[in-house]
């Protein structure tokens, strides 16, 4: 009899059971490969989805984190909401992050009976994209409730919390990638957020931060900047989505070297052995 206890087994190896008979070699020619590999794309962003509801506390926790930054500065409205964006930024990283790992060795497995890492990789971004993309969206309708009046162009609100969380759920992947544990990918996101926080923007070198963007497009949404308002608005969306497809592009290439198999060649034929 299996108690409790056994049923995140039990539900990961039966969403590593859907997810094997998806990754079976598809027959046919290009079109036939592509359209199995984005079936199991979005396959594993569903299953990721599944187990992300699962994990309630850790998304009430992503869920608290950006609010907690917005009302604790609600007085002083245009830090409230620089400081959303951070949270919301942070959030995303991590879940994207406690993804990675925790999925690591169930692609394992996979990529060995065939899938590929590709779609491993970016299934799981895509579903803490959309989950993050959405947490965006409710934050952006609390924030235009609360201090939209006091904001010169409120209507760019959701623009930034959904660029910031694009660029920042591949940073959490390309940490994960990186460093070995959980533990110390959170501790080396809440690092990065910090700087991202307390640097001055203006220097040249805060270009290279994944987060730049963000304080762009809040002076947009709360400056009354006049004539240099289109250079802040296109200069942060430009680094923002350079930045989101450079972490992309360099998280999946790093997911994919740690997915690779290794084949081992073919054990020669034994010598036959003269008398």
């Amino acid at each position: 009899m299996i108690g409790d206890s056994a049923a995140p087994e039990d539900s990961t190896a039966s969403a590593a059971g859907l997810a094997l008979d998806a990754t079976r070699t598809a027959p046919g020619g290009i079109r036939q490969r592509i359209r199995h590999h984005a079936g199991t794309l979005a396959l594993v962003a569903l299953i990721t989805l599944h187990e992300l509801a699962r994990r309630r506390w850790a998304l009430v926790l992503a869920l608290l984190l950006p609010l907690a930054f917005f009302l604790v500065r609600l007085d002083t409205y245009w830090t409230a909401l620089r400081l959303l964006s951070m949270g919301l930024g942070w959030a995303a990283a991590t879940l994207a992050l406690f993804t990675a790992v925790s999925s690591r060795s169930v692609d394992r497995r996979l990529t060995v009976t065939g899938a590929s890492p590709t779609a491993l990789v970016l299934g799981r971004q895509l579903a803490v994209l959309g989950l993050s993309w959405g947490i965006g969206l409710l934050y952006s309708a609390l924030a235009l409730v609360m201090i939209g009046d006091q904001l010169t162009r409120p209507a760019a609100v959701p623009l930034m919390l959904l660029l910031t969380a694009t660029a920042a759920t591949p940073l959490g992947s390309l940490v994960a990638a990186a460093v070995p544990r959980d533990l110390e990918g959170a501790l080396l996101l809440l690092a990065i957020m910090a700087v991202q926080v307390l640097v001055d923007p203006t220097e040249d070198w805060t270009r290279v931060l994944p987060l730049w963007s963000t304080r762009e497009l809040a002076s947009v949404v709360v400056e009354n900047l006049g004539s240099e308002n289109s250079t802040y608005l296109h200069r942060g969306l430009a680094h923002g989505f350079a930045m989101a497809v450079l972490l992309m592009a360099a998280s999946w290439v790093m997911g994919v070297l740690r997915l690779r198999t290794v084949r081992l060649p073919a054990p020669s034929p034994a010598e036959p052995i003269y008398s």
